[in-house]
């Protein structure tokens, strides 16, 4: 049943009622023209893209990325927040450690095999880069 588009949808509507002043939408088309751009992206622009108070939202960041990564792993799709760093690190796409062990936690719990967790980062950022150039002239 959770690859039901009803649930998929479910998942964006709930994304959508406990974002703290994240939007759901708002955050998937940053992430998405990021990554068409070929860029990381810093959670303050992810915040920034909401129109969300970054002092506000901060400590919500990690579980709204958390939505959008199960959303789009029900569609078939890369770890999105895999491009989404540290602003310190948005020009290499490095994750700190504790960014990068609940981003490997993410993957575990969607059941993705992890052998080599910076591997597997760096991967799931070209899929990233790959699915926004595919999805070029779909509508977001």
């Amino acid at each position: 049943m959770t690859s039901d588009p009803v649930y998929i949808q479910a998942l964006a509507d709930q994304a959508r009622r406990i974002g703290k002043g994240l939007d759901f939408k708002k955050s998937y088309d940053a992430i998405r023209n990021s990554a068409v751009e070929g860029r990381f992206m810093s959670y303050k622009e992810l915040a920034d893209a909401s129109g969300a108070e970054w002092s506000k939202v901060h400590h919500s960041i990690g579980e709204h990325l958390w939505s959008l990564v199960e959303y789009a792993h029900r569609k078939g799709w890369p770890m999105l927040s895999a491009i989404v760093v540290n602003k310190p690190n948005v020009a290499s796409g490095s994750m700190e450690p504790e960014t990068l062990k609940g981003f490997i936690a993410a993957a575990k719990e969607l059941g993705l095999s992890v052998t080599d967790e910076e591997r597997f980062l760096r991967d799931q950022q070209e899929r990233v880069f790959e699915w926004a150039r595919d999805m070029i002239g779909t509508p977001n």
